[in-house]
């Protein structure tokens, strides 16, 4: 049980290290401080600083979202992405330091394969996972048959990460949503009604 903890522990801290600072900036002293785990039993667990942040990005960065970009089907794409645009100006980490996952893409993929192949990966699931609700609504009427979804999906998460990776004097729940309404208003042009 206390291996777990430990585990769980330096996965969590890691995150919030990483998120905040970047990857570069992160120590493994600064984590293994603030878990109060020793060095030793950190080795234990992850080989070095890049296999734990590999297993923080799988085991806590991925999970968060998918839960925060779980996109009701039940909804149509318009509603669906409206939901998620408000909770993710709700969200004040952030609002405050923009899309972890953008961030240590920017940060790690030029220089290591095997982080740039995991947000790859990541990065398709969520353009697939869009462009499929939006093809729900293409072939319920709902849509018309001339929106490219893979292009629209893939617009979609590059103008969040943009709005998203704006210093934070010029971020802002008010100003996220003026960014992503301009969205909704550009998806509801392709709307049959």
């Amino acid at each position: 049980m206390k291996k777990r903890n430990t585990r769980e522990r330096l996965l969590d801290i890691t995150f919030e290290e990483v998120y905040i600072n970047g990857y570069a900036s992160t120590s493994v002293d600064t984590i293994l401080k603030r878990a109060a785990v020793p060095k030793g039993s950190m080795y234990h667990h992850f080989k070095s600083k890049k296999e734990l942040v590999l297993a923080m990005v799988k085991e806590r960065l991925y999970p968060k979202m998918d839960e925060f970009f779980k996109l009701n089907s039940t909804n149509s794409a318009y509603e669906a992405l409206e939901s998620l645009f408000t909770a993710m100006s709700k969200n004040k980490m952030l609002i405050t330091y923009g899309c972890p996952m953008y961030r240590l893409m920017v940060e790690l993929s030029p220089i290591d394969k095997d982080f740039d192949n995991l947000f790859i990966a990541k990065y398709n699931q969520l353009v697939g996972s869009f462009s499929l609700l939006l093809q729900k609504d293409i072939k319920s009427g709902l849509l018309k048959k001339e929106l490219n979804t893979k292009e629209f999906a893939s617009f979609v998460i590059h103008s969040t990460w943009g709005t998203l990776s704006l210093s934070p004097t010029l971020s802002s729940p008010k100003n996220f949503l003026k960014d992503s309404n301009y969205i909704l208003r550009l998806l509801k042009n392709y709307y049959t009604d």
